[in-house]
């Protein structure tokens, strides 16, 4: 199972965005996730909700997956498990998501990756 709960809200890119005041989407997310995933066997301990960052795309969205999934968007270094942003945004800060290093993996496919690449190689090497 792999399901992807996409916001229609317009305002909300990415992990960046996410304050206080997204807490009630978050927490509707998930337990709508669970009713979800019910209707293909997939029991609430069995879930597995993340968001990437940087994500492939920026109009927010949490993907919704069997812990026994093991597709490579889980483990490609981007992935924040959905009950974890909620906990930092209610227990640590309400802006968390604006003031965290969040550190992230790109592949040399990546856009990012290229653009970065380009600017990397015009730059003088330091002694």
């Amino acid at each position: 199972m792999y399901l992807v709960a996409i916001v229609h809200r317009r305002d909300i890119k990415s992990l960046r965005d996410l304050t206080a005041i997204h807490l009630p989407l978050l927490k509707n997310i998930r337990d709508n996730s669970i009713v979800a995933a019910q209707a293909y066997g997939v029991l609430a301990e069995q879930l597995r909700l993340y968001i990437h960052y940087q994500p492939s795309y920026y109009h927010f969205h949490v993907h919704i997956t069997n812990v026994n999934f093991e597709g490579k968007g889980m483990l490609a270094g981007r992935a924040h498990l959905l009950d974890t942003v909620v906990d930092n945004i209610e227990c640590i800060a309400p802006d968390y998501y604006q003031k965290a290093s969040i550190p992230f993996t790109l592949g040399s496919g990546d856009v990012l990756w290229k653009h970065w690449h380009a600017q990397s190689q015009s730059l003088p090497l330091s002694e």
